[in-house]
């Protein structure tokens, strides 16, 4: 039985979704209201008129209609195709649309006509678009507060640091300053003499001498502390890792001695510059040569080794820390880059440095690793890579021979 014109009409205009009927010509034949009400149509507009005439897309980058015509695709394929495109209403307001082609076959095999069945999806497209801004913000937001913290853990690391380091350094200042004051007192006394020899005069260039070592030795002193505790802006520059490590065991060097440590550093002479934060840089191995001393401590004393080795074949610049203090239990060694995680007595220390450590490290794309046994002292292994900025690579002129400091 066929269902008369006027019937059909009212079903598919009953259909919420878009339907239209299409001649293989691309000619629209029929329309349901659903269509022309959201597209803003009205019939006059769209029968009789070419399909591509009537979907005005947004752009032709935006709908893929030009790149694969639906219709063309059922032709080719002989089925049914399903796409989503982006058009442009009569109103000039883009549509978005999820739409299904049906080919209706002739009993000779030809196609008499497609029926265009589709959905508007726009205010769920607008929805996605609202909550993916909204998500964006929010990952903004998050990765804001991150670096926030990140800065703030940092900055109070340091300044644990930086409070070992000024009380350890006051006998270090205090000697030199009371050496100075004496020689001051006996050149006074030579000065005030009415009668001055030639020895008397060579010990009091011997005396001048000895003030203006001591008096250097203090301004050396002083200038790296004020450039540890500056709060700078993280500055990405060559970096000599071999002076760098000479620079911070010479500012360790007072808290060495009270923990009675001995140093040795076993520096490659050809090892290549480093592209990185100095100041964080710094902060790694100030950590690992204080948490070394004071390991040591805990047993009366002991040696740390400091080693720098490149490796040509993986092209990394490797900083061993060995030490031989108490070492670290087994149970401990999984959460030791852990925040908040100590092994020191209460007062000694928060849990903050080796896990900064360990961000600095990574930041700058290397690794930190450590291996130890209780009572056998432990080993910190420093990776960086020098692939990761292929372009700041150079040979450091820093000669540095096998040393054994006091």
């Amino acid at each position: 039985m066929r269902i008369p014109d006027k019937d059909l009409e009212t079903i598919l205009n009953g259909i919420s979704d878009f339907i239209l009927v299409i001649s293989p010509e691309r000619e629209i034949i029929e329309v349901n209201d659903s269509f022309l009400r959201h597209m803003n149509y009205s019939r006059e507009n769209v029968i009789g008129k070419k399909c591509y005439e009537v979907f005005k897309e947004a752009t032709r980058k935006s709908s893929n209609c030009d790149r694969v015509c639906p219709i063309q695709e059922v032709i080719k394929n002989k089925r049914q195709c399903q796409v989503e495109l982006t058009r442009l209403g009569g109103d000039n307001l883009p549509r978005y649309a999820e739409l299904t082609i049906f080919p209706i076959w002739e009993k000779t095999g030809k196609i008499s006509m497609f029926v265009e069945i589709s959905r508007d999806i726009t205010q769920r497209k607008r929805e996605e678009k609202e909550m993916t801004g909204r998500l964006e913000k929010m990952v903004e937001e998050r990765t804001r507060q991150l670096k926030e913290s990140h800065s703030k853990l940092l900055h109070q690391d340091k300044m644990s640091s930086l409070g070992k380091l000024s009380s350890s350094v006051v006998h270090e200042i205090n000697n030199p300053i009371s050496g100075i004051l004496n020689l001051t007192m006996l050149s006074k006394r030579i000065i005030q003499e009415d009668f001055i020899d030639q020895k008397e005069l060579d010990l009091f260039r011997q005396y001048l001498n000895l003030m203006e070592t001591e008096t250097r030795r203090i301004s050396r002193i002083v200038s790296n502390l004020l450039v540890f505790s500056r709060h700078s802006k993280i500055e990405l520059k060559r970096v000599n890792i071999n002076q760098l490590i000479d620079k911070t065991l010479f500012l360790n060097s007072n808290l060495l001695k009270i923990c009675n440590v001995h140093y040795e550093t076993h520096l490659n002479p050809k090892l290549p510059d480093f592209y990185g934060s100095e100041d964080q840089l710094q902060q790694v191995f100030m950590n690992l040569i204080s948490n070394a001393a004071e390991s040591m401590a805990e047993s009366h004393g002991g040696v740390l080794k400091v080693t720098t080795e490149y490796s040509h074949e993986s092209d990394h610049i490797f900083i061993i820390f060995s030490d031989t203090g108490v070492g670290i239990h087994s149970d401990n060694l999984s959460k030791l880059f852990e925040p908040f995680f100590t092994t020191k007595k209460k007062g000694k220390g928060v849990g903050l440095g080796l896990s900064v450590a360990y961000g600095i490290i990574e930041e700058h794309g290397g690794k930190i690793y450590v291996d130890s046994k209780p009572g056998s002292g432990a080993v910190f292994r420093v990776l960086l890579p020098l692939n990761s900025f292929p372009d700041e690579k150079g040979v450091s002129s820093s000669i540095s021979a096998k040393r054994i400091h006091p």
